[in-house]
C-alpha cells in the first residue's frame, strides 16, 4: 500500500517560468497560480490544448524542475524536487524514452544499441518476477527482443515494462500510451487501475486519446491554454459529464474535451493569441544573444556565432 498522507499530489498557487528574455513579465509565465489536490488512489486525466503546460506540470511533479517557494508542489506528502526517496516509488513516463541526440542528424534518433530486453534492468526485473510476467503478458513484450531491431511501437512497450516492473506510489504519464494498439492500450489502463484501487497509488495522466477513458478516471484537471487551471476536481462532481452520461452521449470524455478546448481556441483565434513554443525548447527569436544552440549535438553551422555576433 501507498505510504499515508493526507494528499498524493498537493499544488498550491504555483506560477513557473522558464529563462526568458521577454520584456513582459507575465508572457514568461508557463503556469500561473495553479493549483491541484489529489488524494491517494486517484486517477487523473490531465487536459489542455498543446502548448498549455501539461508536460512542464507533469515534469515538475517528477522533481525535474526546482520550484519556489518549497511548499508550493509536495508529492506524496514530501518536497516534489528535493526529496531523493522519492525516487524509489514515483515513475515518470514521456515519449523521449530511448531517444537521443546524434550530430549532423538532429535529436529524438532513437537508440540503436544491440541489448536484450530480457537483460535490461535485470536486477530490477528479477526483484518483482511477477509484476514483470504480468507487464510482458499485458505488453505483448518478447525478452528476447533486441533493442536495436524493434519499432517504435515495441520501443514504448519496453520503456512501459521497465518503467512499471517497480511498484509506484505515483505514476505520471505524458502521451506515452500514443504507440500503443488498442488492445494493448485498453489491458494496460485496466491493470493501472488496479493498481490505484487495490495498492492506492495515484496517477496523473496526460493525453489526446479519450477512447475507453469514459469509466476510466476519477479526476480531471484542465489546464487552459494561459497556463491557468479551467477546472479541476471530481469527476462525478462535473455538471457537463453528469448531463452527457444522463443523455447517454457515446462519448462524454471526447465531449467534455472538445468543448472546453474549442470555446478556449474561440476566444484564442478572436484575439489572434497562438501557443508558444513547447517549454524549455522555446526559444526568443527577437534576442540572438539568446538563441539555443545545442541543436543538431551542438554540431550546427554557426554557433560559434550565435555566442558572439
Amino acid at each position: 500500500m501507498a505510504p499515508l498522507c493526507e494528499y498524493a499530489v498537493e499544488v498550491k498557487n504555483l506560477t513557473f517560468e522558464y529563462p526568458s528574455s521577454l520584456p513582459d513579465p507575465d508572457a514568461r509565465k508557463v503556469l500561473k497560480n495553479l493549483n491541484m489536490r489529489l488524494v491517494p488512489g486517484s486517477r487523473c486525466l490531465l487536459l489542455g490544448a498543446n502548448g498549455a503546460g501539461k508536460t512542464t506540470l507533469l515534469r515538475i511533479l517528477a522533481g525535474k524542475h526546482l520550484t519556489q517557494p518549497e511548499e508550493a508542489v509536495r508529492v506524496m506528502g514530501t518536497d516534489a524536487f528535493r526529496d531523493l526517496k522519492l525516487n524509489l516509488s514515483r515513475a515518470f513516463l514521456d515519449t523521449q524514452w530511448g531517444m537521443r541526440t546524434v550530430a549532423f542528424a538532429g535529436y529524438g534518433c532513437p537508440l540503436q544499441a544491440d541489448i536484450r530486453v530480457g537483460d535490461m534492468m535485470q536486477k530490477l526485473q528479477d526483484t518483482y518476477p511477477e509484476r514483470r510476467d504480468a507487464l510482458m503478458e499485458i505488453l505483448g513484450v518478447d525478452p528476447d527482443w533486441r533493442m536495436h531491431r524493434v519499432s517504435d511501437g515495441q520501443r514504448r512497450r519496453v520503456q512501459l515494462l521497465l518503467g512499471l516492473v517497480r511498484p509506484f506510489d505515483i505514476l505520471l504519464l505524458d502521451e506515452v500510451t500514443t504507440c500503443l494498439d488498442v488492445i494493448v492500450r485498453q489491458d494496460l489502463l485496466l491493470w493501472l487501475k488496479e493498481e490505484t484501487e487495490t495498492r492506492g497509488a495515484t496517477i496523473v495522466y496526460a493525453t489526446h486519446i479519450f477512447d475507453g477513458l469514459d469509466d476510466w478516471p476519477s479526476h480531471l484537471h484542465f489546464l487552459a491554454r494561459d497556463g491557468t487551471t479551467g477546472w479541476e476536481g471530481r469527476l462525478d462532481d462535473l455538471d457537463l459529464y453528469k448531463r452527457l452520461r444522463k443523455e447517454g452521449h457515446p462519448s462524454p470524455m471526447l465531449k467534455i474535451a472538445t468543448t472546453w478546448l474549442r470555446a478556449e481556441l474561440a476566444a484564442t483565434t478572436k484575439d489572434r493569441k497562438y501557443e508558444k513554443e513547447n517549454g524549455e525548447a522555446a526559444v526568443d527569436a527577437s534576442n540572438p544573444h539568446n538563441l539555443s544552440t545545442d541543436r543538431g549535438g551542438g554540431f550546427n553551422p554557426g554557433r560559434m556565432l550565435s555566442y558572439y555576433a
